[in-house]
């Protein structure tokens, strides 16, 4: 049989497997000022296949190459990290950057040195958010493929747990909806207002999917009001004197509940559980915060909260005009809200509307 016979005669492939989709790869970056050692890396790594999934690298020479390339891609899984580059310290300045900056929780790093530089190994794992700390001439092929094994099935299992907890979000906006009269809506818009402010003022992605996420969850605290007060706000009764103070617990309590959610996202909503009635000038509740005392994503939530409470229907009255929003923003700059965010937010009040009313109606 000729090699013609073998091609005429294959077998049939299957018609429909080409439409399979290819597996998505685990997105892995090197960062390291040495050639040689970015290529032996690639050639490592580079046919390595976990659950499935091959291995997409990326590579950086420096510290700031590498910050750019993790801001870029929040979704890499494993990040392999040289100590010293342009600077003794460089590598530790990205993963400083990574973690702090970009407030990326999920990806691994691990850092690889030939020369430890002025801190130990005990200083390293101990200040810093790494997963592993390796000399170079430890990471054989071998180990290296081990080492990636490992850290990429740890950020797979965060991936779930970050997932779930989003599950969590959806569940109890869903049943404070029963609770509280449209409370569900008011969720989802107050979010997606957060989100695009958020998005305006610069916060890196995994920054901004976190508030997202965590704004949801803001007035979780509602749960542990009592049943008279709960039906009180369905009603859109004004609450004063004791009741009033009643109502402001909402945001320890909530708080309290949140912080039993082990994650940074979970960590995040309990913070802005706490701070959502915080104002600019000292005058919120409930520790009295002011200025930037208040957490950056705490102080995007208040002018997101006012967006939606004055853009949403509430029982017994229709949704305010735009330049009455504008106008209350205005009036509540550096007393209420944060002034340079609030300027921000007037300046961009047309695409912050429209993001607004489809997040209303359940859409992104």
């Amino acid at each position: 049989m000729t090699i013609h016979d073998e091609l005429l005669f294959a077998a049939d492939v299957a018609e429909d497997s080409f439409d399979a989709p290819a597996p998505t790869p685990w997105k892995v970056v090197v960062v390291d000022d040495d050639e040689s050692v970015r290529t032996i890396t690639r050639l490592a790594l580079g046919t390595l296949k976990i659950d499935g999934r091959p291995i997409e690298l990326m590579d950086a020479s420096s510290a700031e190459e590498g910050i750019a390339l993790f801001a870029a891609h929040p979704d890499v899984a494993l990040g392999l990290i040289d100590m010293v580059m342009e600077l003794p310290d460089a590598g530790l300045r990205l993963i400083a950057a990574v973690r702090e900056t970009q407030a990326n929780h999920r990806t691994r790093l691990v850092v690889r040195t030939g020369q430890p530089g002025r801190l130990t190994e005990d200083a390293v794992v101990r200040d810093f958010d790494i997963s592993d700390y390796r000399e170079k001439t430890d990471l054989s092929a071998q180990k290296l493929r081990t080492l990636a094994h490992s850290a990429i099935r740890t950020f797979r299992d965060i991936e779930a747990c970050e997932r779930a907890f989003h599950d969590i979000v959806a569940l109890l906006n869903r049943v404070l909806d029963e609770r509280i009269v449209g409370h569900q809506s008011h969720a989802s818009g107050t979010a997606e207002v957060a989100a695009c402010l958020a998005a305006l003022a610069g916060l890196p992605a995994t920054r901004i999917e976190a508030l997202r996420h965590a704004a949801a969850l803001h007035d979780v605290g509602l749960f542990a009001l009592p049943a008279e007060t709960r039906e009180a706000l369905a009603e859109a009764k004004v609450l004063e004197g004791e009741a009033r103070k009643v109502l402001q617990l909402h945001s320890e309590a909530g708080a309290q509940l949140l912080e039993g959610l082990a994650t940074s996202e979970g960590r995040l909503a309990a913070q802005l559980a706490r701070e959502h009635h915080e104002r600019w000038d000292g005058s919120g509740y409930p520790l009295g915060l002011s200025g930037e005392a208040i957490a950056l994503e705490s102080r995007i939530l208040s002018i997101a909260n006012l967006v939606d409470a004055m853009l949403a229907p509430a029982p017994g009255r229709g949704a305010h005009e735009q330049e009455a929003l504008r106008a209350e923003l205005l009036a509540e700059a550096g007393v209420g809200l944060d002034p340079a965010l609030t300027a921000l937010a007037l300046n961009h009040l047309n695409l912050i509307v429209a993001r607004h009313a489809p997040a209303r109606r359940g859409e992104r």
